[in-house]
């Protein structure tokens, strides 16, 4: 080896094993430099404050979208599960069911009213054909629906009538005459 060689290897090596030219070399500095800039330094603690808030930031933000797309779904699923729960075959088939024996029944107390409300219009002389206008939702509705209906006809024909009986009595009544007619008094057969 060439004696230059040999120096600038030693000099290479002097470098390296001198720990206070290393922490004065450009580029490179020790944790407690770091440190100490840290607390001492405000620009240093504003740049380093940044950097630290925008890789969190990021982080966060990734971390945010990760736990939307993996869980949220999950969980919306879940809520609506809890407050609209999914019916199996049994409860759809049986709610059916129970919808249909419903409307058997309305229709059964239904058929029972109409007879019994055909029995009323028969005791009280009406006819069939109002039944649709008397009827009410039960029994005792339609009880009071006749009552009121015959109460009504009762008066208006009776007042229908009083006023014919009145209008032809008043036309065809004879007025004997008075006082002044041909001067005359006395009975008609004079």
């Amino acid at each position: 080896m060439s004696e230059e060689n040999q120096n600038v290897e030693l000099e290479n090596e002097e470098k390296s094993t001198d720990p206070v030219e290393e922490n004065n070399s450009v580029g490179e500095i020790t944790l407690e430099q770091f440190k100490n800039a840290l607390e001492n330094n405000l620009e240093v603690k504003g740049y380093y404050d940044s950097l630290v808030d925008k890789n969190v930031s990021k982080r966060l933000d990734k971390g945010i979208e990760s736990w939307k797309t993996n869980n949220l779904e999950n969980l919306i699923n879940e809520e609506v599960n809890k407050r609209y729960p999914q019916k199996t075959e049994a409860e759809i088939k049986f709610e059916e069911q129970q919808k249909q024996l419903e409307c058997a029944i309305e229709e059964k107390r239904q058929l029972e009213l109409q007879i019994k409300y055909q029995g009323l219009m028969a005791e009280n002389n009406l006819p069939m054909d109002i039944l649709d206008f008397v009827a009410g939702k039960d029994l005792e509705s339609t009880i009071s629906n006749i009552e009121r209906f015959k109460n009504l006809t009762d008066k208006y024909v009776t007042e229908g009538v009083q006023k014919e009986v009145n209008r032809r009595l008043g036309e065809s009544s004879y007025t004997p005459p008075g006082n002044g007619f041909s001067g005359r008094s006395g009975s008609m057969w004079d």
